[in-house]
């Protein structure tokens, strides 16, 4: 038989009795007859799109599914050095846009991260990206986004230097989150993981006191990452009483080990999220809590979780409350003077303003009062050239200040404050600078943003470092619901973690969330879409009714499709569930 040329018969009495092929049709090159071709495409799956700290979402939880839980925290800290932590106080937007929420519940990403920190990782040397450069960047402030700065920095070859203020590393996350939240055993054990990079932290030494700006003058680079260490203040009468205490200071009192002596009855004013904490620390702390907020549960800006846990453990919220003044007795404080409010038209924030009512006051009797209404940054000691806007330190894209050798991210630079867009902000710092030290234009880093117009900048991609689980690396374009063949996919419950009882949980600081059993977690992995990625699932491969697609060899991932014998018919593309190929226009 000859697979050159067709068979040809010239008569009927040629033909066999029998529907059968006996010969190879590798002589008809359908390919020919083809006006669209399929090409394979990862899009990026909307957990990835949705992380600000720029994880590799899809990828670590590839990793879970196949077993190997040491691989997917070495993929996570190829972006993020704080897995563990943001694993446990990240707000998770991941899950907010995770696409199996359209179909049953969203993967548990938040859980996975954690069991993927909590990982111990064997022969975990430091990974370096680069030599060393001798380039000294000097970090101020010990937060999340000054160490992952100086994580990146080191990793690729540079001589990062960071200087706290505190005794202790670790900026808000160390002084703003509770134990019972983050354990402090958890944040330290992250802390020398960045530090045996090759990252000098000196902590007890503030820029600008015991260290005068122009003792930065001989680092190459400068990144700020103040944080937001000042309360805000409620403007009202006797708010220097004795007895009211800043949410901020009351939490960094808890966290040094020296908690003050609330009384029966606490006062929590205020929606953020330390606010929050306040309130559920004092709970623990043996007091009445009663938390008073101007607007509706609605506009609340803390983490809907937390305050959930928060009305669970038994803290009185009170919504649509104004306070007028404090009321005290020989300077102490004795209660609060509180209105009501009505909500009317939004203002400048986008949420409807508190208005108040008259005639509405009321009066609450209280031994302590923690106001927390938000935090600023200390900028008044910068030096006039770095220029500062609305109460924050102006940055561009990339982070870099109106001195271009003085980078800046972080709280104290950026509009939304939490820990995740905080690591976000690092690295894109990170990158930024290693791109000033090699005298290359910034511009070139823009195409790297993972994250809309003031994103985060992928590290991988930054040091064109490619994923083994991925055959190329993701498009630009979201993998969305409804391009997804869910025909394929069974509706399976979500994971639930454990949590310590109420009763268990508010008479200790003992961490309230645990983790998921080692089954757990691989059913929770195997929930995963895997949206816009293809995971070797062979539809195109059996489905081709002309055998045009072939797999791999010798091991290697993927499939090939051979265009001689593609039609493109779209089959492939019907078939494949997570939207990982694309139609294109022959030319």
């Amino acid at each position: 038989m000859s697979d050159e040329k067709p068979i040809i018969y010239r008569t009927l009495e040629e033909m066999p009795e029998y529907v059968i092929s006996e010969a190879s049709m590798l002589w008809n090159k359908t390919g020919s007859w083809r006006y669209l071709r399929p090409r394979y495409l990862n899009r990026t799956p909307p957990c990835n799109q949705g992380c600000p700290a720029g994880n590799d979402v899809e990828g670590f939880i590839h990793l879970l599914e196949n077993g190997e839980p040491e691989s997917a925290l070495r993929l996570i800290r190829k972006e993020n050095p704080f897995p563990a932590v943001c694993g446990r106080v990240c707000y998770h937007p991941c899950e907010s846009a995770c696409n199996r929420a359209h179909f049953d519940d969203p993967i548990a990403i938040h859980t996975l991260e954690r069991i993927a920190g909590d990982q111990t990782l064997k022969n975990d040397a430091p990974e370096k990206t680069g030599p060393d450069s001798g380039k000294t960047v000097a970090i101020i402030g010990s937060g999340p986004s000054g160490l992952t700065a100086a994580y990146h920095l080191a990793r690729m070859g540079h001589r990062p230097t960071v200087y706290e203020a505190l005794e202790k590393p670790g900026g808000l996350l160390r002084h703003g989150i509770p134990e019972y939240r983050l354990p402090k055993a958890i944040l330290d054990r992250e802390i020398d993981n960045i530090v045996s990079h090759g990252v000098e932290i000196i902590c007890g030494q503030k820029i600008g006191s015991a260290i005068p700006w122009s003792g930065l003058e001989k680092f190459n680079a400068v990144y700020l990452s103040l944080g937001v260490h000042q309360n805000r203040q409620l403007g009202i009468p006797s708010e220097d009483a004795d007895g009211v205490l800043s949410g901020l200071d009351f939490l960094k009192r808890i966290s040094c080990g020296q908690p003050p002596d609330l009384g029966k009855s606490t006062i929590i004013i205020g929606g953020v999220n330390s606010a929050i904490d306040s309130a559920r620390c004092a709970l623990r702390m043996g007091s009445r809590v009663l938390v008073f907020y101007h607007r509706s549960r609605m506009e609340m800006p803390a983490f809907a979780e937390e305050v959930s846990e928060a009305l669970k453990e038994g803290v009185n919220i009170n919504f649509l409350t104004q306070p007028v003044k404090i009321l005290t007795e020989n300077n102490r404080v004795s209660g609060i003077q509180f209105r009501s409010t009505k909500l009317g038209s939004p203002d400048e924030s986008g949420r409807r303003r508190p208005e108040p009512i008259p005639n509405s006051e009321f009066d609450i009797t209280a031994d302590t009062i923690i106001t927390a209404i938000g935090e600023s940054a200390d900028l008044d000691w910068l030096p006039p050239e770095i220029q500062c806007e609305n109460g924050r330190i102006a940055v561009n894209l990339f982070g870099q200040t109106s001195q271009k050798h003085i980078f800046a991210g972080g709280d104290a630079a950026l509009s939304d404050h939490n820990v995740a867009t905080a690591i976000g902000s690092g690295k894109t710092a990170a990158c930024a600078i290693d791109a000033f030290l090699n005298d290359l234009d910034l511009d070139s880093l823009r195409d790297l943003i993972t994250i809309g117009e003031t994103g985060t900048i992928s590290v991988s991609r930054y040091l064109k470092q490619g994923d083994a689980h991925k055959k190329q690396p993701y498009s630009s374009k979201a993998a969305s619901f409804e391009d997804l063949n869910t025909n394929y996919f069974k509706k399976t419950a979500r994971q639930k973690i454990k949590t310590l009882d109420v009763i268990n949980r508010t008479s200790s600081f003992d961490e309230v969330n645990q983790s998921l059993s080692p089954e757990s977690t691989l059913s929770e992995a195997k929930r995963c879409f895997h949206c816009g990625v293809c995971n070797q699932c062979d539809n195109c491969y059996i489905f081709c009714p002309d055998i045009a697609i072939l797999k791999n060899g010798s091991g290697e991932i993927g499939y090939q499709i051979n265009m001689d014998y593609c039609k493109g018919c779209g089959i492939c593309i019907n078939e494949c569930p997570r939207t990982a190929m694309i139609m294109e226009e022959e030319h």
